[in-house]
């Protein structure tokens, strides 16, 4: 069980440097040339090509720390050992995470709920789908990618979770985040 959790922290890495460097990218609009909605009217404006592509970029880049932490482990261990498995997998937790954004957001915009905004009504809902979303993305790519069991899925969902939040506190502490969650 102990080693189940330090790998699902250890895939968790380029996930959580991968968001915290766009969010850095966000702040400081770096790549501004990127900063276009993909569509107003379905995602609202903070939902950019920006995002869509450097997340799962920068994600990729930040898969290739598995290499240095490959080498403090057995080589029975499953991370990746070649910079081609570190980079796809990577870009795949990346897009993991930003996709399955999309959908909750249209759905904020179809019930009336500004872009970055949580309504007063079913906050903690709203909250939960938010961190919820892009947990289930990356388990998925996870899951797919390493041919995880089902125990290894579910401890990298919980993972993701404590993670998100826990960066996400941080993120807003340090000003890189408008809100808590």
């Amino acid at each position: 069980m102990w080693y189940d959790m330090l790998y699902a922290w250890y895939l968790m890495i380029p996930v959580i440097l991968g968001g915290c460097s766009h969010m850095i990218i966000v702040k400081y609009n770096h790549f501004s040339a990127l900063n276009v909605p993909l569509a107003v009217s379905c995602f609202g404006a903070n939902k950019t090509w920006r995002g869509l592509l450097l997340v799962p970029l920068l994600t990729a880049l930040f898969a290739l720390l598995w290499l240095p932490i490959g080498q403090l482990h057995s080589p029975r261990e499953i991370l990746p050992i070649l910079i081609e498995e570190c980079y796809f997998a990577g870009l795949l937790a990346g897009f993991g995470y930003i996709l399955p954004e999309l959908p909750n957001s249209w759905l904020k915009r179809k019930l009336g709920i500004p872009p970055g905004k949580l309504p007063v009504r079913h906050r903690a809902f709203f909250i939960f789908g938010d961190q919820i979303d892009s947990a289930i993305g990356v388990t998925l790519a996870y899951t797919l990618y390493f041919k995880l069991p089902a125990t290894s899925a579910a401890l990298i969902f919980v993972i993701f979770l404590l993670s998100a939040f826990v960066v996400k506190q941080l993120l807003y502490l340090l000003a890189l985040k408008k809100t808590r969650f």
